[in-house]
């Protein structure tokens, strides 16, 4: 599911440009049980809107020793899309290996039942307080 999220993000990026979609600014940090979490990949995927079902580009950023992070669009803007997203957390490195096989790189430390995305809706004026504080309970 993981190995996907890449190109998922530039798919939605597809053609899309800041002038078409309003950007605003997000940051904030990701923390599991409390603690930061540093070298996290956020993808922040736009939800289609509007009566063309239009997506805009999506946004990313890596995360800091201190679990934080400030979002990007893929052509360079600082922040997301306004409005509803799919947001996909992840600390997973795999690579694929001449026989076939992966390799793990880095071990996933984001708790398995926050795989199938967390809704996030960015406002129009943009937060510093996005914030996903994280549990394995």
């Amino acid at each position: 599911m993981w190995r996907n999220w890449w190109l998922s993000l530039l798919l939605a990026a597809g053609g899309c440009g800041s002038s078409e979609f309003p950007l605003a600014p997000v940051s904030g940090k990701v923390t599991v049980d409390g603690a930061p979490v540093a070298g996290a990949r956020i993808n922040f995927e736009t939800k289609r809107q509007g009566a063309e079902r239009r997506s805009g580009p999506g946004s990313y950023a890596t995360t800091d020793e201190e679990g934080r992070y400030r979002l990007e669009t893929l052509f360079g803007y600082d922040g997301a899309v306004i409005g509803p997203h799919t947001v996909w957390i992840t600390t997973l490195e795999v690579r694929e290996l001449e026989d076939g096989t992966e390799e793990i790189l880095v071990e996933e430390r984001i708790p398995e039942r926050y795989g199938d995305g967390i809704p996030f809706t960015v406002p129009e004026e943009g937060t510093e307080q996005a914030d996903f504080q994280l549990t394995t309970n």
